[in-house]
């Protein structure tokens, strides 16, 4: 049986916690000290690289565009992204890791936060000129903050991929958009059952944030969102239900108000 949010009582009684993104943040996203040094082979494409001990790393906290794949064909700024990762390690191939509390995900690439041997943050670098867009996966939430902040500042001053809208209105969605995407629509109904907080979006998408990440949500927060234009950003995929598309989410900062992601 479907309940809404409002009246939902066991979690309205629950602890819940949610550290909203600021403008302002760490902007060196430094660490203390990396936990490994290693070697780039290869870089793969502007998020991933391959190290001379045979490891694959999949960069934390970003995404970039897709290079060709298969039948796939490369997108746009993909190439961009590639390069600009191989710049940061054109004279010196040393990356230090520092990894997630995750340390691998389900296509067994070792999870990291990259720097190189001066000590600059990769994924901060890429944001900055906008080959990368801000992503965060719990457990590996540190640094998050910064990231998306790196974001913002080169998504306001429309760099790199930023150049060119990167968000769509979710009522012009079809098949050609599977993939990570940022979409905006009106949030119409909340639901929840035992498997997750449901969130559709203009009966176009629904939104599924499931148990094991509901202590991350704050529950008046999503609530005050019903009937507002909000932006969604995550990896869109074709739906078996009668809303056409979803969208896992597994952090607040994939939810957000057309209003605090506009800039000015």
């Amino acid at each position: 049986m479907w309940l809404r949010l409002q009246c939902c009582a066991y979690l309205l009684l629950a602890t819940f916690f949610f550290t909203p993104l600021t403008a302002v943040a760490d902007n060196a996203c430094s660490i203390s000290e990396p936990d490994d040094t290693a070697s780039i082979k290869y870089v793969h494409d502007g998020d991933t690289l391959h190290l001379g001990d045979g490891r694959k790393v999949r960069l934390i906290g970003i995404n970039t565009p897709e290079v060709a794949r298969g039948k796939q064909p490369a997108q746009l700024y993909s190439a961009e992204a590639k390069s600009a990762l191989q710049a940061l390690f054109k004279d010196d191939r040393t990356i230090l890791l520092s990894y997630g509390r995750e340390q691998q995900d389900k296509y067994q690439r070792t999870l990291a936060h990259g720097f190189t041997q001066g000590g600059d943050n990769i994924q901060a670098a890429l944001l900055t000129q906008g080959y990368a867009q801000a992503i965060t996966f719990p457990p590996n939430t540190r640094l998050s903050e910064c990231y998306h902040a790196r974001e913002r500042e080169a998504r306001c001053n429309k760099r790199g991929l930023w150049k060119k809208n990167q968000v769509i209105t979710s009522k012009k969605l079809d098949d050609t958009h599977i993939g990570f995407r940022l979409v905006k629509g009106k949030l119409k109904d909340i639901k929840i059952n035992k498997k997750g907080f449901w969130l559709n979006l203009d009966n176009k998408i629904t939104i599924g944030i499931r148990p094991e990440n509901y202590p991350l949500f704050d529950l008046n927060k999503l609530n005050k969102m019903l009937n507002q234009p909000i932006i969604v950003r995550g990896w869109l995929n074709r739906s078996k239900k009668d809303v056409p598309y979803y969208i896992r989410v597994r952090h607040p900062s994939a939810l957000q108000l057309a209003t605090e992601f506009a800039c000015g």
